[in-house]
């Protein structure tokens, strides 16, 4: 699935699967989505309403919305904790991803992307506009390009396997969606959606593909189990 960085001495690197565990961890990222969202006493819609809504740390009108998220403080915690996660993902599989010029910059995007994201969850949008509006616009665009950068050169290494090609295609609904979300089609009324479509590909790649990490080091580690017993 990835290159020789992923080997050491005939198993799996104990960083790779570090890193791998890192960044599974994303998942609570939208495990935390939906219990803020049921702290809401008004219907919170992902069409409608922005992610960032959720971490309102006041209630108030915007826009055409009524946004009061009780729970905002845990829909921040765990935006720090993913773009957390997501920096030090990448810094720890570093090795594991694919050293040419297209996967060092998807590899140093995605730091970005994690770095954007702990500023949107430092900064709520109704607090601190200024800063959550560049930490949103890194966490998204970083984010897509980081998908198309490492999907693209993970594909030119390994006879574009399946993560490979997953991440091109959901890259490109991604691009779709902050297309539709600038062009501000359907109006506010749909700007949730296409914010979703946009932000939430790469986040879902990063946990499958740390996943996919550890499916392969289990299997090495019984095949060297095996070949250690036949010995």
């Amino acid at each position: 699935m990835t290159n020789s960085g992923f080997e050491r001495s005939g198993g799996i690197d104990r960083r790779a699967r570090a890193g791998a565990i890192v960044w599974v961890l994303v998942v609570q990222y939208f495990v935390f989505l939906f219990v803020v969202q049921g702290g809401w006493d008004t219907p919170y819609s992902w069409v409608r309403n922005a992610i960032s809504d959720l971490g309102a740390a006041n209630c108030a009108a915007s826009g055409e919305r009524w946004v009061c998220s009780p729970w905002h403080l845990i829909a921040n915690v765990s935006w720090v904790i993913a773009g957390a996660c997501l920096v030090a993902g990448a810094l720890i599989l570093a090795p594991t991803l694919p050293r040419n010029r297209l996967g060092r910059i998807g590899t140093g995007l995605a730091v970005a992307t994690g770095a954007g994201l702990i500023v949107v969850g430092l900064n709520p949008e109704d607090t601190s506009a200024r800063w959550h509006v560049i930490g949103a616009i890194v966490a998204i665009g970083g984010g897509i390009a980081s998908l198309l950068c490492l999907s693209i050169a993970i594909g030119r290494t390994r006879d574009w396997p399946v993560i490979a090609r997953f991440g091109v295609a959901i890259g490109a609904v991604a691009v779709a969606g902050l297309v539709l979300m600038v062009a501000g089609v359907g109006g506010p009324g749909q700007f949730g959606l296409w914010e979703r479509v946009a932000a939430f590909p790469f986040l879902v790649w990063t946990i499958l593909y740390g996943c996919d990490v550890l499916r392969v080091a289990r299997r090495r580690s019984a095949a060297a189990t095996q070949s250690g017993a036949g010995a």
